[in-house]
């Protein structure tokens, strides 16, 4: 098996076509149909079914993309790695943040960063970690940061806490309901979900059944920024959220705390890697970095 034979296996399975593929790597299609027969050949299996409109992956053939996909991206991490500890410190940094996390640590990272690798391409992914989960153990992302439920199964991935957190009750600012004092106040208001927990169920529920009240339903779940805050700002949504989202100033003026005579845990905010894969210089220089804005927060 060779290098070359799973770069253009993984590229004809994105690609959906032999054709795609050899354009998107530059090489002429009988190549690339060579390339992926002598792979099917060394695996003794069959990957791809052939169709009229191009190629799809058989059962054994996705199995191996998952595999495919790590192997190639720990290459280009070990590639990386090198060319950073020389002059040339290039590269790709991948790193998955949670609303929280952009708020209260991203703009103090950005700028140490950038002064030591400027010329490493940082790509920012917004997300949970059930949603960047996959993606971590494929090596597509290189860190997460954000909050890690205790009772979340974290195969194959390391987590580091970097401080804990409190969940406060978020809605508009106005919001009808600001008055309230209490969770029981608060059962006949609609509430969105924010996919911190595979169980969208799971962000408030337990906190309303623990008083003894009747769990409510999620009207709307969402996972980006984007949708929450248009959701929160043209309805009368509430969700129980990280107290990051009203202590921002960047959101001030615009979503208000509900401030109820009671306190909420939240999952603790963490540090996530796939275990056994060590990052590059500038991963371990961005985690590092991270971890002394958490000090500096837990500081304060």
């Amino acid at each position: 098996m060779k290098f070359n034979q799973l770069r253009d296996f993984v590229a004809v399975a994105e690609a959906g076509s032999l054709r795609g593929a050899a354009r998107k790597l530059g090489l002429a299609q009988p190549a690339i149909t060579r390339s992926i027969q002598e792979l099917e050949h060394s695996l003794g299996s069959q990957l791809f079914i052939r169709e009229a409109r191009g190629v799809r992956l058989t059962s054994i053939g996705m199995d191996f993309r998952k595999r495919a996909v790590s192997i190639l991206n720990e290459i280009r991490r070990a590639q990386e790695a090198v060319s950073q500890q020389q002059d040339s410190v290039e590269g790709e940094l991948v790193v998955g943040l949670s609303v929280a996390t952009h708020l209260v640590l991203l703009g103090e990272i950005i700028p140490a960063f950038q002064r030591r690798y400027p010329k490493v391409r940082l790509r920012i992914i917004e997300g949970f970690l059930p949603t960047l989960e996959a993606d971590l153990l494929l090596g597509d992302v290189d860190l997460y940061f954000g909050p890690v439920s205790a009772e979340y199964k974290l195969a194959d991935l390391q987590v580091t806490i970097l401080f804990n957190n409190e969940r406060v009750v978020v809605g508009r600012h106005g919001h009808p309901m600001s008055d309230a004092r209490t969770l029981a106040d608060l059962t006949s208001a609609a509430w969105l979900a924010t996919s911190v927990t595979h169980d969208a169920n799971d962000e408030f529920s337990t906190a309303f059944v623990q008083r003894g009240l009747p769990a409510p339903v999620p009207a709307a779940r969402c996972q980006s920024a984007l949708s929450i805050l248009t959701l929160m700002l043209n309805s009368d949504l509430l969700a129980m959220m990280p107290i990051q989202w009203v202590k921002s100033p960047m959101l001030k003026g615009w979503l208000q705390q509900i401030n109820l005579n009671d306190t909420f845990p939240a999952p603790p905010i963490a540090m996530v890697s796939k275990t056994g894969l060590g990052p590059t210089p500038a991963g371990e220089y961005f985690a590092h970095l991270a971890q002394r804005a958490a000090l500096d927060l837990w500081a304060e």
